[in-house]
């Protein structure tokens, strides 16, 4: 299983294994116990975005049976580790909480600043290193964050049609907080 917060890359990294893997990739939520053969015919399976308030326990359950029954492999994303879960299943607490965790951290400084310049550069927008560090050092150090945070940069700077400097991001961050201070 691969857990991590909204954004921290566990679809990315899915994907790529599906790829490699050959596998088919499906819902969580949408999976149910007579569609598991079916979705692991392949041999191999990513389930997305496991969590146990909207998950189908016996479908979940079948289909880990079914995978060591085959020798079938599964990769599961989630958000919380299933250690965490609440699960009525006792045979599928005891499953997923046997199985190895991979977690993904939040970004260190370093990755963080990166994150913010690949998310601007995906909006062909170029941010120099005053305007990188002001935001790295002033928003929440996650990849939603950053995305939200780059987003609104691109958008208001379209809008005024003015360039990216630290002063526009102060700006943007100011109209953050305060339309947040008025919820």
């Amino acid at each position: 299983m691969l857990v991590g917060a909204e954004g921290s890359g566990k679809s990315h990294l899915a994907a790529i294994w599906a790829k490699d893997a050959g596998a088919r990739v499906t819902a969580a939520h949408t999976l149910t116990a007579a569609a598991v053969p079916a979705e692991l015919a392949t041999g191999a399976l990513v389930v997305e975005d496991v969590d146990p308030a909207t998950m189908d326990e016996r479908a979940l359950f079948h289909l880990l049976n079914l995978a060591r029954e085959h020798e079938a492999f599964v990769l599961m994303t989630a958000r919380q580790p299933p250690s965490t879960f609440e699960i009525g299943l006792r045979d599928l607490r005891s499953r997923l909480r046997a199985l190895p965790v991979v977690t993904l951290a939040q970004p260190d400084d370093g990755l963080f600043r990166a994150v913010i310049v690949k998310l601007g550069a995906d909006r062909q927008m170029q941010l120099d290193e005053p305007v990188v560090s002001y935001l790295a050092s002033r928003i929440e150090r996650s990849f939603v964050a950053a995305r939200e945070a780059v987003a609104r940069l691109d958008a208001e700077a379209l809008r005024l049609g003015r360039p990216i400097t630290r002063a526009l991001a102060a700006d943007v961050l100011r109209q953050g907080a305060a339309s947040s201070d008025e919820r």
